[in-house]
């Protein structure tokens, strides 16, 4: 069988949600329903780390945007993507797409629009000439079921991405 060459950059939670906060969880482990649909459509799968794990470890309390929207935040941020970005560059630069990517809403790091992780990580692959311009998103439901036909699962284009 041939590869698509086709991948989706999903935030950490969405293959591993023992990253997330306690009491955040919206799966007991992976978010199924993503994935089945990045399998459903033959994308692969390319987790990203998952910041706010790295940066305060497991027990770390609930943070918000303005919390983590520190110089500290930003510097460990850059450090964790910086080898993500290389990789996914040698991804395009060989031919594949990159498709999109599935982020958290809601999330202060991984909401596709205002998380700071997330930004971070669209403002290093504009620089780097990584073109990722679309996004979806996990809802912010108990269940977090993930469809992207229903509108709380598209977040878009980004705005000021590379086209």
């Amino acid at each position: 069988m041939q590869r698509n060459k086709q991948i989706v950059v999903v935030s950490h939670c969405v293959i591993n949600q023992n990253a997330v906060v306690a009491g955040e969880a919206r799966s007991p482990g992976v978010m199924k329903s993503a994935v089945d649909w990045a399998n459903d459509q033959g994308y692969g799968i390319f987790q990203l780390p998952c910041p706010e794990f790295t940066f305060l470890g497991p027990e770390r309390p609930p943070m918000t945007v303005e919390e983590y929207d520190t110089p500290e935040f930003h510097a460990h941020n850059r450090k964790i993507l910086l080898p993500v970005i290389e990789q996914l560059k040698v991804y395009q630069d060989y031919g594949y797409e990159i498709v999109g990517g599935i982020g958290i809403s809601d999330s202060p790091s991984c909401d596709p629009g205002k998380g700071i992780f997330m930004r971070d990580f669209h403002e290093i692959s504009d620089e780097f000439g990584l073109d990722i311009n679309f996004f979806w998103q996990i809802p912010n439901t108990s269940e977090g079921l993930f469809d992207p036909s229903d509108s709380k699962s598209v977040f878009g284009e980004i705005p000021g991405a590379q086209r």
